[in-house]
């Protein structure tokens, strides 16, 4: 009961913390508990800031969580902001996961500042695309750990990432939980290690907090199943040999980024680590797994046309005014990078989808909606970039260019038609953050379990 009883406190969230917010809570929280909380510096970011770090508790085992590791993700800022209020305050807590808690409530700070312009009031989809920034895949926290395989090697972690490896190093974890987040469909998991005792577990308080399993297509055509919206954390290397089976192409030619966490930390450490997904958005056909008169193969391919005719609008748009853009801009990096990596990618997706056996059945109302509606809602998100980027160089040009107008005007309609589609296409819920703040931390506290009792005795 004591593990239900801290979900349900969480707090009634209706908004996102700025980096600034997330600090001063920290430095409040080590001031008042100055005997078993520390705060401190790991590193520093891409552009000087400090990256910190706190540690609440003394126990046995080491727990490392991470939030913002991508920088459109804030949710598991706010899980860290609870979970470590919560243990430090909690001795009957502490006593029961005997675990020394490290809490990094924001690994990329630059890139999460880019982002605070949706994380405040309402939400609203126009408002999250124009205000969206991802960091590009070879600057990437999660994706840019060292790492060697066949042909490919690479050694040139961000400095955030450099940060977290000091953490790592310095720890030695039992536990990481990466604080991911998806934006629209159901909640999933990912998890380095089988783990039969924690699958139910992990369905139940999703379905406790009345959430939906994610039950459409997994992230990518690699990713292995263990259980309904539970997949093996992949590495590097089946990513590596998912492209260099499916591609023409070598892919030491088209993958821009390292390892993952998951990479790093197996070299340093025998930890368990796991991830959940959560989106702020979703619909009740994500989880109807009943069969549509669509194939699983013709819906794929569906999904991969679209994104290939949103990669040629916003090709065709750079190509106009990539004499005028300003490259400074940190969108520029996102955009250039997309146009450079993004069309190999796609092109070993869709040999996959037209070669492999297991498409030949017929798609699920879930997968068929993934493929054709979700595929919008996150195709927005790169015309958002490419828009602020625009925007970026209009602001700093004295007399911008016509074309430049013209593109952003075109990319603005663009934009709006999409959107206009997906809201007629999609019959939108959006979820309470407590919610999913709550699912999180339970995810943490069975977890924490699971290693406690299970992992570290196997």
């Amino acid at each position: 009961m004591m593990f239900e009883e801290v979900i349900e406190s969480v707090p009634n969230y209706k908004e996102f913390m700025y980096i600034n917010e997330l600090n001063e809570s920290s430095k409040r929280l080590t001031k008042k508990y100055p005997d078993i909380v520390e705060f401190f510096k790991i590193g520093e970011s891409t552009r000087g800031e400090d990256i910190y770090a706190l540690k609440v508790g003394e126990g046995e085992n080491k727990a490392i969580l991470i939030g913002f590791p991508h920088p459109n993700e804030p949710i598991g800022s706010l899980t860290c902001e609870y979970l470590s209020w919560r243990i430090a305050e909690d001795e009957k807590l502490r006593e029961t996961l005997e675990f020394t808690w490290y809490f990094v409530k924001a690994a990329d700070i630059d890139g999460a500042k880019l982002n605070e312009g949706w994380f405040k009031g309402e939400y609203d989809t126009i408002k999250h695309v124009l205000n969206y920034y991802r960091t590009p895949s070879d600057r990437q926290i999660e994706w840019t750990f060292p790492i060697k395989y066949k042909n490919f090697e690479w050694n040139k972690p961000a400095p955030e990432t450099k940060a977290l490896m000091n953490l790592i190093d310095k720890v030695k974890p039992d536990l990481v939980y990466p604080l991911h987040n998806s934006a629209f469909g159901g909640v999933y998991f990912y998890v380095s290690d089988p783990c039969p005792s924690l699958y139910s577990k992990l369905h139940k308080l999703v379905e406790s907090e009345e959430l939906p399993l994610h039950l459409g297509e997994p992230e990518a055509p690699y990713m292995k199943k263990l259980a309904d919206a539970i997949f093996y954390f992949p590495s590097f290397k089946e990513i590596y040999d998912f492209y260099e089976k499916h591609s023409d192409k070598d892919p030491t030619s088209f993958i821009k980024h390292g390892g993952s966490s998951k990479d790093y930390v197996k070299q340093v450490s025998d930890a368990f680590l796991i991830i959940c997904e959560m989106p702020y958005i979703f619909d009740e056909r994500i989880v109807d797994t009943s069969p549509t008169n669509v194939s699983r193969r013709d819906a794929n391919l569906q999904g991969i046309k679209y994104w290939e005719d949103v990669y040629e609008f916003i090709k065709e748009n750079f190509e106009e005014t990539k004499n005028y853009l300003n490259t400074s801009s940190p969108f520029y990096e996102a955009i250039y990078r997309f146009l450079e990596t993004f069309k190999p990618l796609l092109e070993a997706e869709r040999k996959w989808a037209e070669t492999d056996e297991s498409l030949n059945r017929p798609a699920t109302v879930s997968e068929l909606f993934d493929n054709q509606v979700i595929t919008k809602y996150y195709s927005m998100r790169i015309i958002g970039e490419f828009i602020r980027l625009l925007d970026d160089t209009v602001k700093k040009s004295a007399s911008p260019s016509k074309k430049l107008i013209a593109a952003r005007e075109k990319s603005y309609n663009k934009l709006l038609k999409i959107n206009d589609e997906f809201q007629k296409e999609a019959s939108i819920k959006v979820i309470p953050i407590q919610k999913l703040v709550r699912v999180q931390v339970g995810v943490a506290l069975y977890a924490a379990d699971f290693v406690q009792k299970e992992y570290r005795n196997r």
